[in-house]
This record gives C-alpha cells, sequence and structure tokens, in this order.
C-alpha cells in the first residue's frame, strides 16, 4: 500500500476544536457501528474496483480516479500547450460547468491575480488567457471581442473549446461566433487557431470536424470521467500548461498532488489520515443526525472560484432523490460581513466547511507606529497573513461559540501540488457521501454503478431540451 509520507512536503489535514466537537450529533453504539460498518463496506468496493482495472472504472464513471497514472495522455498536454504557447498571444478557454469552473480556479489560484494586465514580455511572452462560453449573455463576450480586437489580437488567438459531447449550446454558440470574428479579422481558416478537448468518439460534433479538417490540437475527455470530476486531466491541465512559466514543472506537481490524495484515499477507512472517509462521515452525520441542510463552504482566501467549482461538485453529485445539503460557498473574512451575522443569528439549519491555508505566498506587512490608535493597533507591524488566520482563528472560535458545528479542512500551502491534492480529496469525500446515500442504488432497489447519480445529472437535460424548443420557436 503507497505510504503517504513519502510526498512529506505535502500538508492536508482535518482539525476540530473541542468546541466544535461537543456540536457534532452524537450516535447510539447500534448507528455508529451501521455507519462504520457502511464505510468498510464502501473502502473495499472502491478497493475491489480498482483491482479490476481500467474498462470497470470507465463503466462505473470512475476513470477519473486514476487518470492521474497516464503519463502518455500528460504528454499529450505538454505537446498541445507547446504548440498553442508558440501560435497565440491570446487564448480563450471556451466552456460550461466542469469545462470551465476547474480551470478558472486553476488558474486564479496559480497565476497572478492580474495576469492578464501585464505586457506580454512580463509575463514571459506567454499568451494572455480568457475564459467564455458560460452564458447566452452577449455582454462578457462582446467585451472580450472588443478587448482582443483593440488590441489587434484576433489573427495570434487560439481558441479552447472544452465539450464532452461537443454540442453544448452556450460552449458552441460562443466558439462559433469568435469562429466567425477569427475569419472577419483575415484567419484563413480558423480551425488552425482551434483545439478541442472533447470525447474521443463520433458522437462528439468537434471530434467529427477534427477528422474533416484538423484542429490545431485535440485531446480526449474519456469515458468515465465527468465534467465536475474532470479537472485534475486535460480539461484542467491544458489551460495551466499555457500559462504555467515551466509547463513541465507545474504539471509534475499538480499530478504530486494528484497522486498524494490517491494515496491517502487508499489506506483503510478509518485511518485519520484518510481524509475523503472522515469528511464524507462528517457531512453525512450533520446532514442525516444532525438534521443540518445547508453546507457552508468558507474558503478563507480571496479565491472565489474554488467555492464555484465546489458549489458545482456537491450540488450535481449529492443532491438527488430529495436528499443532499445546499452549498453556499464563501470566501473569508469577506464573507464575515455578508453571511456571518446570518450563520450565528438566523435559523439552525447550517454547519461550516472552512479551508485555511498555512502558506498563503508572498506576504504584505501592515505598517507600524501610524498614530491610527484604536482597534488598529492589534494588526501594526504584523503580516497580512498572520491577521488572515487570525481572522479565520476567530471566527471558528465564534462560530463554534454560538453552536455553529464546524470543520478545517488545512491546507500547507498555496500552490500546484496542494491544490490538485485538494480538488481530488473534495472529490473522493463525494465518491464516498454518494455511496453513504445509496446513489448506486437504482430506483428499482437493485445496485448499478453504471448509473449511479453521483457521477450523473439527469436534472440538468430538461432545460436543455426546452431552452431548443424555446429558440426554434424564434426562427
Amino acid at each position: 500500500m503507497p505510504d503517504p509520507s513519502n510526498a512529506s512536503s505535502l500538508t492536508i489535514r482535518l482539525e476540530s476544536s473541542p468546541e466544535a466537537e461537543r456540536l457534532n450529533p452524537v450516535l447510539s453504539p447500534e448507528l455508529r457501528g451501521e455507519l462504520e460498518n457502511r464505510l468498510a463496506a464502501i473502502h473495499r468496493y472502491f478497493q475491489e474496483e480498482r483491482d479490476r482495472g481500467e474498462e470497470t472504472l470507465k463503466e462505473h464513471l470512475r476513470f477519473w480516479s486514476v487518470t492521474h497514472q497516464r503519463e502518455e495522455d500528460q504528454q499529450a498536454v505538454l505537446e498541445v500547450a507547446r504548440s498553442v504557447r508558440e501560435t497565440a498571444k491570446a487564448v480563450v478557454v471556451v466552456g460550461i460547468g466542469g469545462s470551465d469552473l476547474a480551470a478558472r480556479v486553476i488558474h486564479d489560484v496559480l497565476d497572478h491575480p492580474y495576469y492578464n494586465g501585464f505586457p506580454p514580455e512580463e509575463r514571459g511572452g506567454r499568451p494572455a488567457l480568457y475564459f467564455t462560453g458560460n452564458t447566452f449573455d452577449p455582454k462578457s463576450l462582446r467585451g472580450l471581442m472588443d478587448t482582443l480586437k483593440a488590441q489587434d489580437l484576433f489573427r495570434e488567438t487560439v481558441v479552447i473549446v472544452v465539450s464532452k459531447s461537443g454540442t453544448t449550446g452556450e460552449t458552441i454558440a460562443s466558439a462559433l461566433i469568435l469562429a466567425e470574428a477569427m475569419q472577419e479579422a483575415g484567419v484563413e481558416e480558423w480551425r488552425s487557431r482551434f483545439v478541442a478537448v472533447t470525447g474521443q468518439n463520433d458522437k462528439s460534433v468537434l471530434y467529427r470536424m477534427n477528422a474533416e479538417t484538423p484542429f490545431l490540437g485535440i485531446l480526449p475527455i474519456h469515458e468515465g470521467v465527468g465534467g465536475r470530476f474532470s479537472g485534475h486531466t486535460e480539461v484542467g491541465l491544458l489551460p495551466m500548461a499555457v500559462t504555467a512559466p515551466d509547463p513541465e514543472a507545474r504539471l509534475s506537481e499538480a499530478m504530486k498532488g494528484v497522486a498524494f490524495a490517491d494515496d491517502l484515499f487508499l489506506l483503510p477507512w478509518d485511518d485519520e489520515r484518510n481524509l475523503a472517509y472522515r469528511l464524507a462521515e462528517w457531512l453525512h452525520m450533520q446532514e442525516v443526525w444532525g438534521r443540518k441542510d445547508t453546507l457552508v463552504f468558507y474558503n478563507y482566501t480571496s479565491d472565489k472560484s474554488l467555492g464555484e467549482w465546489f458549489l458545482q461538485l456537491y450540488s450535481e453529485s449529492i443532491q438527488e432523490r430529495g436528499g443532499g445539503m445546499d452549498v453556499i460557498p464563501v470566501i473569508g473574512p469577506t464573507g464575515n460581513h455578508s453571511i456571518l451575522n446570518g450563520i450565528v443569528r438566523g435559523p439552525r439549519n447550517k454547519v461550516i466547511l472552512f479551508l485555511g491555508w498555512d502558506d498563503l505566498g508572498e506576504d504584505l506587512t501592515i505598517p507600524g507606529d501610524t498614530g491610527i490608535g484604536g482597534e488598529m493597533e492589534a494588526f501594526e507591524r504584523l503580516g497580512m497573513a498572520q491577521v488572515q488566520a487570525a481572522s479565520l482563528k476567530g471566527t471558528m472560535e465564534d462560530v463554534s461559540a454560538n453552536g455553529v458545528p464546524n470543520l478545517l479542512l488545512r491546507i500547507g500551502k498555496r500552490d500546484t501540488a496542494h491544490l490538485f491534492g485538494l480538488f481530488r480529496i473534495l472529490m473522493d469525500a463525494i465518491a464516498v457521501k454518494g455511496k453513504l446515500q445509496h446513489l448506486d442504488v437504482s430506483d428499482a432497489g437493485e445496485i448499478d454503478p453504471t448509473q449511479e447519480l453521483t457521477y450523473l445529472q439527469h436534472g440538468v437535460e430538461g432545460y436543455k431540451k426546452r431552452t431548443r424548443e424555446q429558440a426554434s420557436k424564434m426562427h
């Protein structure tokens, strides 16, 4: 069995104060034994599933759990990224949902927050990176097109279209508008400036288009990899490699983080280091026995997109058959000035999962001896990261004192390896939680892992169908 301690530079752990522990549901010995038996059975199932190999994982919609082992896919990402970097001064990622959110998180967390504002030479020649394709609202796409036109970049732009089916309405509409704009700017063959990340079969329109006239590049979204479980695959890795100072090094760090989390997941289910099982257990207890219906995902940084990614991961995976908590994504301490009053003074229906980062990166020091006086003197001469940590601790103490259950997921450093390890731990926790909710059991009462609701999204198809129907009436 792999030993996660081999990756000693990575630190991700769950923490809970005695005050918060006292707020957890108290289970009878019978219920505790039943829950532990369920977790042990789930662990055995996942181990046996892995032993059966890649084809079983694809059939069970869980191929995402082993993609980090596919070095040939990682090399393909680097090759396409190299072509993009050699061709483009601007890159536009076009996608929605899982084909969009993780890539945004990676860019927000790992790249400079004002990355596009630097001149190309200050970015080491790396292209600017933009996102679109997640709405039919024309405002943002028109604004992006105005930006590219004003900088005379259309002829040096590469478009990365991410869609497993190649038929996602918002995504393909935006991509076609961009293709037309590129032609109007003088690009003779727009497909030579497009990259597709899509399913590798004729079901995908993008795959068929590439077969007719090749794109600049094409990468797979494998069977058994759903959108919200794809951030650590080609979907997230390609944009990441495009903006990385050293694409190979950053990709290697990303896979190191995923492998670290995978090693944790393979530990015995009751090992304290097996964070996915600990987290899934806590979430299930709070929902079922604590009767909580709202999970506040409290990421204590300024990186807003991570909460949006988790909202999709949790809601589309776990909210099935009337179950699953609502998720409210919050960033701290900004959220303390918008939702905290409602948490401590409002309905007692909430639990909080805090994310705390030990190392936020290069710090800034608050000046001292300013004469400002009053309460601000407490912050003088401290690093902002220090005060951020004090704010997190103070918020946790306050919600505990006000009777709100909470748990801290502490992450060692805001860097590539830790971010990808976090991605994988949260995805694994959702996988366990889905089993606890029996989402692999059909309406007829039979276990069918090929149709497990954790990895499907039947509730989304209705709006797509009705949107097409309404659009057809407008012609």
